[in-house]
């Protein structure tokens, strides 16, 4: 994506956004908890229907060191950016969002209608290492071209990594300090390193991005998207770091497909998260540490094509 991030001016309306939401929600904590023995997830359907929470342990991996006013958990945004620029659809991003259904291990939120969609979400724990996040888009007017887009803040330190085309690989904002190595995209990053903006896209190969930090890893799944199936301007990966704040965006994305109103798109994405073993050199380019990722991923869906 091509577009600014927001300026101050933006930066204030969004802050009011958060002040409202957060007024709106002072007087009761509606926060959704999910859990099932080391994982444990958190989500707020009084801003934006937000996973705010990720526990694997004793560990929360979505706890930035500085959320600033919306830079903060997992939202979800309408693809490609074309579609409205900047801000994201706020009935999408920090609004409410309705409890449509709620058990012990589920949860399905409902935005309002936004940009001419409306979102849902379901959440589902599915073990201790495992939850999916299933999203549905339910168009309001024609979308020629349309794409659902899972964006989720982690502290900006340790490895992010994912398989790719190569020649996909684009920064498009901003300067970014990745590496290619054996067909894949690596993005190490220091915790005192001194914070830059930037952002790549890229196009995955095998429908996965991961995450290592802390000697866990936090992988998302999700269906294979075709180079000629990516929405315009965007990629079914998308890495983002904060040039402001310490925090980088995990982003994966959908095949694009047009959409006529009264029609759905629906996708999920499957999230693992793993100790990593401690004899596993954690590093840009390790093909043990591909090698494990590869063999988690068979293991957690044996009917997964590579």
């Amino acid at each position: 994506m091509l577009f600014e991030r927001p300026l101050k001016k933006s930066a204030i309306a969004l802050g009011l956004s958060a002040l409202l939401a957060a007024s709106a929600s002072s007087a009761e904590d509606d926060t959704i908890r999910l859990s099932k023995d080391s994982l444990k997830l958190a989500l707020d359907p009084n801003y934006g229907g937000r996973i705010t929470e990720l526990w694997y342990g004793d560990r929360d991996l979505l706890a930035v060191p500085e959320p600033g006013e919306n830079s903060f958990g997992s939202t979800f945004w309408l693809s490609p950016q074309t579609l409205w620029n900047w801000p994201p659809i706020p009935e999408h991003d920090t609004a409410p969002y309705a409890v449509t259904a709620k058990d012990k291990h589920s949860a399905t939120v409902t935005s309002a209608y936004g940009g001419g969609a409306r979102i849902s979400k379901t959440v589902t724990v599915n073990n201790g290492q495992s939850a999916t996040v299933h999203y549905r888009i339910d168009a309001d007017k024609d979308f020629p071209e349309i794409a659902a887009w899972e964006i989720t803040r982690v502290p900006s330190r340790g490895l992010a990594f994912a398989p790719v085309t190569t020649d996909s690989v684009k920064t498009v904002r901003g300067r970014m300090a990745y590496e290619l190595e054996n067909d894949a995209l690596w993005l190490p990053m220091e915790a005192d390193a001194p914070l830059v903006e930037g952002k790549v896209v890229a196009n995955g190969t095998e429908g996965w991005l991961a995450y290592a930090v802390d000697g866990l890893l936090y992988l998302k799944l999700y269906p294979k998207v075709a180079m000629r199936e990516m929405a315009s301007g965007e990629g079914d990966i998308e890495l983002y770091l904060s040039g402001e704040l310490p925090f980088l965006e995990l982003e994966v994305q959908s095949a694009a497909r047009r959409l006529q109103r009264g029609q759905g798109l629906d996708w999920s994405v499957e999230w693992l998260l793993l100790p990593l073993p401690e004899d596993l050199k954690i590093h840009s380019g390790s093909p043990d540490l591909l090698a494990f990722v590869r063999e988690q991923i068979k293991l957690a869906s044996p009917t997964r094509t590579p």
